[in-house]
């Protein structure tokens, strides 16, 4: 099998690079953004122009470096994960050129499907959605198979940690959240200044200047890895606020925090919500006017917190790790090829 894609801690490809490898297969990875990246002039600055203005002529390089390396692995498999400088002329020479299936695992809002991603979706004999409402639209756009693989925890990274009573104070906090900055999100925690509230994320920094209290909760920095499991486990409570382009689906951030042994507090998430039922695995809030008085009620009731916490962690580690992810897909794909054996 050959994933592409960018690879390092907290990268979706990593984490499918980790679960296929348990299910035994041989992983070649190719990290083609890095690849774009040796053939960028001018160094950093080039580096920076191309992610905004990507340079046709280093692109063309890169993926003829992937084209080559797929020639030398002979992979039945090359899945292609995210958001990648990948073109249709590159999967069309693989597929002329090998036996070979190609994947596409894509873990995002529709608004970032550019035009070059939107070329590629004719080629993928799988396209692996993670919303459930974008398989259809997606499918309009050119997909010939879209499927619905949700996003997933991965106790390789994420794990419940074992925390020192100061980086329990370090990390923790009554209320945390942890994420980029939206406005969206900073109207939500805008109202929960009042109790002990912890942000870690980026662009907060240069975003809330007329908000002090924002400023206040503000930590300075991200958190990823082993890092972001101790906040969540040492927080009472992690909020999560869904981006409005990934609604109705669950983010990243839906499975992580379960699968570190954190008690969530979630924004509508209508996909998710049949499986993780508001009360027993998670805590749905329905409008901030309210959500106040939900966190007011859960710091107060420690047992509740305690059921919910367990609860969701062992839905995660049972039925959503990438693992389990990685063995939809393959099982997706022998459904496949056995349609296509019964046809001839």
């Amino acid at each position: 099998m050959m994933l592409v894609g960018h690879f390092g801690i907290g990268a979706l490809a990593q984490s499918y690079k980790v679960a296929f490898e348990e299910l035994g297969y041989e992983v070649s990875c190719f990290d083609i953004n890095s690849s774009v990246g040796k053939y960028c002039r001018l160094g950093a600055l080039g580096r920076k122009f191309n992610a905004y203005v990507p340079v046709g002529t280093w692109v063309r390089k890169a993926n003829r470096e992937m084209v080559v390396k797929a020639r030398q692995l002979m992979p039945r498999l090359v899945a292609v994960v995210g958001s990648c400088p990948v073109s249709a002329g590159a999967l069309a020479q693989i597929k002329a050129s090998l036996e070979v299936t190609l994947v596409h695992i894509w873990p995002d809002t529709l608004v970032n499907l550019d035009s070059s991603l939107i070329e590629c979706l004719p080629l993928y004999d799988l396209e692996c959605v993670y919303s459930q409402s974008a398989v259809k639209p997606i499918q309009k756009l050119g997909a010939t198979r879209p499927v619905w693989v949700p996003l997933a925890g991965d106790p390789s990274i994420h794990s419940v940690p074992q925390c020192t009573e100061s980086e329990a104070v370090e990390y923790g906090a009554d209320v945390t959240f942890i994420g980029g900055w939206r406005p969206e999100r900073e109207a939500v925690l805008s109202a929960l200044t009042q109790f002990n509230l912890k942000i870690w994320g980026p662009d907060w920094g240069r975003r809330h200047k007329n908000t002090p209290a924002i400023k206040e909760a503000w930590q300075g920095r991200a958190l990823y890895g082993r890092e972001f499991a101790k906040a969540v486990a040492s927080s009472k409570i992690n909020l999560n606020i869904i981006d409005h382009t990934n609604y109705p689906a669950a983010n990243m951030r839906f499975f992580e925090i379960s699968c570190a042994g954190g008690l969530q507090v979630c924004s509508p998430c209508p996909e998710m919500e049949p499986e993780f039922k508001h009360g027993e695995t998670t805590i749905y809030y329905r409008d901030v006017s309210e959500l106040s008085d939900q966190i007011h009620d859960l710091l107060k009731d420690s047992e509740l917190c305690g059921k919910v916490r367990q609860a969701a962690y062992r839905k995660v580690m049972e039925k959503h790790t990438y693992l389990h992810r990685a063995r939809e897909i393959l099982s997706l794909l022998g459904s496949q090829r056995s349609a296509a054996n019964a046809s001839n």
